[in-house]
């Protein structure tokens, strides 16, 4: 267990400090579902605040969806081949697809 002291002027020294038991070394940590339906109605996702830099996406379902990327360029997703990860980062997702947002 760690130890916590003052010392003369007044800072504060945490010794035995130990590792975490757990560690995080994976590419990716997140994944953000977005999904919308002709019929139900089209998606319009904003990846911003903690959502914004994502890491890639996969397309599941393409539908009409139309991804926007950091850069400010569009991808149609139905041109691109499903269930293959695409390591380019997106700002926007809209349309009646079904895209997996990766961070």
């Amino acid at each position: 267990m760690a130890t916590i002291t003052r010392g003369s002027n007044n800072r504060t020294d945490i010794t035995s400090r130990t590792q975490p038991t757990t560690k995080d070394d994976a590419k990716f940590h997140n994944v953000v579902e977005v999904s919308g339906s002709a019929g139900a109605g089209q998606v319009d996702y904003y990846a911003t605040g903690s959502n914004k830099g994502s890491s890639g996406f996969i397309v599941s379902v393409a539908g009409n969806s139309v991804l926007t990327t950091t850069g400010g360029g569009t991808i149609t997703a139905s041109d691109l081949t499903a269930k293959t990860l695409y390591e380019i980062g997106v700002s926007r997702v809209s349309g009646s697809g079904r895209i997996s947002v990766v961070y």
